[in-house]
């Protein structure tokens, strides 16, 4: 039996050392809720059961990064957009906080001790911080092109970028400051920090557009916390092939890719620079056999192993009706497969 715990894994990953095996973890949020048979609502608003969600899931796989994620509205919803939440699904967005622009002046900056969910999940946070000592616990908040998106809306914002890139970056400034002061909090109760940003992806926007308009102030973000001596971690869903060597050039000490981004590209450009995790694909958690997930976590880990600086993981959020003999056989195989010793 190892004598290593989750923590040690982890932080050979980044110092670029060795245990025993190369660390794993799958991105657990609603696929939790749904286990332990409470509705999304009750996830979603009841930090308590937020946490025991995560708690429980953590005794049952054992993985080498507990996950606290709820669900990537509460930022926006923080500040002023309104939510719907329905019991068999994840909430929905009922109305844009900037269906017109003007109203960006005219907002306030959300407190995260006061305002929206934000209080919720700092307190889910600071549960499973406590609960929870050999593995590090994760958080999963979103940022600030994400969070700009979530209160504009996609094909709006998009647009921006071409009709008022000045009202973008304005957004942009003010999305940063909140992902920042939340992050602050989040950090503070113990938790690690990753910035989910999907919309981020060149399944969505181009290149240039996230040069101009969102590379600036991943920057900044990184920065911000390095100054606090905290790392982040970037979790860009989807295709990111044209823009990971932008992401690297950030600083995050973290890139967290999915399933259709080249992991091989992603390790070559971050070597040395930057964690890289990933990226076996959601949809087997689902519709896979054993079979197709023992090959995919090899493929992974016979790419990105031999260098450490690397954690297996799923390459993005597991969904919610994943099937448990498949979320468990990714946990027991990664174990397994990531023994540095396998031929």
């Amino acid at each position: 039996m190892s004598s290593y715990i989750g923590r040690d894994h982890v932080r050979a990953a980044y110092k670029r050392e060795f245990t025993d095996r190369v660390p794993s973890y799958p991105i657990l949020g609603a696929y939790n809720a749904r286990e332990l048979g409470y509705s999304f609502k009750e996830f979603l608003t009841d930090p308590r059961k937020l946490a025991e969600c995560q708690i429980k899931s953590y005794e049952i796989y054992e993985p080498d990064v507990v996950v606290v994620m709820a669900d990537l509205n509460m930022e926006a919803e923080a500040a002023g957009n309104e939510l719907i939440f329905p019991d068999n699904t994840i909430c929905q967005i009922k109305k844009y906080v900037l269906e017109d622009k003007g109203n960006l002046a005219k907002l306030n900056m959300p407190d995260p001790e006061k305002d929206g969910r934000l209080p919720y999940y700092l307190a889910a946070c600071e549960e499973v911080s406590a609960a929870i000592k050999e593995s590090p616990v994760g958080g999963v908040i979103v940022g600030p092109w994400a969070i700009a998106i979530t209160m504009r809306g996609a094909e709006r914002l998009l647009m921006d970028t071409a009709d008022d890139p000045a009202f973008v970056h304005d957004l942009m400034r003010f999305a940063t400051e909140l992902a920042n002061k939340f992050g602050e909090k989040v950090a503070a109760a113990g938790v690690g920090l990753s910035y989910s940003e999907a919309p981020a992806s060149c399944s969505l926007i181009s290149p240039p557009i996230y040069k101009e308009f969102i590379k600036p102030y991943h920057t900044e973000m990184v920065n911000h916390f390095k100054e606090r001596k905290t790392g982040i971690t970037m979790h860009v869903c989807g295709y990111i092939d044209p823009i990971i060597d932008d992401l690297v050039e950030t600083g995050c000490s973290g890139i967290s890719i999915d399933s259709p981004t080249s992991l091989e590209k992603t390790v070559q450009a971050a070597e040395g620079k930057s964690v890289v995790i990933g990226n076996v694909p959601t949809d087997l958690f689902v519709m896979g056999t054993s079979e197709q997930m023992e090959a995919d976590i090899r493929r992974c880990l016979d790419i990105a192993a031999d260098k450490s600086g690397f954690i297996l993981a799923s390459g993005c959020e597991v969904p919610p009706n994943a099937e448990k003999e498949l979320v468990q056989r990714f946990c027991d195989y990664a174990r397994t497969y990531g023994s540095y010793e396998r031929d």
